[in-house]
């Protein structure tokens, strides 16, 4: 039986999502573009921005504390507005193994809605999320090579897609 349940975040959630975003991003710097100094400087009304202007789906446990995250978004400039794009995937660690992180993509996915495409980028040794994605349909399409730097080392990412000719 599920331990959880997945909705979108709302604005009256605003100190629950920057915490969990900068927690995710504390904890896994390597697993995001953004990082914990910029972002935690950063004022809430960028957070709430954040949910205005994406759609975010969090993970909430039986005591409805945010346990885990995702972020999609559409362009609304019309030679992009096919693709979508997932952001921010990140789930508490007492969390995973709980079936919740692909209940956060399923929820990604619905709210995707007729998007030919679907792309996200996931650090090439964080082998756990890829083989999340693979196993929802994501396919590489390339590897940016030092994608991101931190601390003066680099990592590589996995760019993927999910296409669909009919939208997803």
């Amino acid at each position: 039986m599920e331990r959880f349940t997945v909705r979108r975040i709302t604005e009256n959630e605003l100190g629950d999502f920057k915490k969990l975003r900068l927690e995710a991003l504390l904890l896994h710097p390597d697993a995001f573009g953004a990082s914990y100094e910029e972002c935690e400087r950063k004022p809430l009304r960028f957070f709430a921005e954040q949910l205005r202007t994406n759609n975010v789906f969090g993970g909430y446990d039986d005591h409805n504390i945010l346990q885990g995250m995702i972020g999609v978004n559409r362009s609304a400039l019309p030679k992009l507005s096919h693709v979508a794009n997932i952001w921010g995937m990140y789930v508490r660690y007492e969390m995973r193994g709980s079936g919740l992180s692909s209940r956060l993509m399923e929820a990604a996915l619905e709210a995707a809605g007729s998007a030919k495409t679907l792309k996200l980028s996931v650090v090439t040794t964080n082998r756990s999320a890829y083989a999340l994605y693979r196993s929802f349909g994501f396919t590489e399409w390339a590897i940016d090579t030092a994608a991101l730097c931190i601390d003066g080392v680099f990592h590589d990412e996995f760019l993927m897609r999910r296409d669909s000719e009919t939208g997803l």
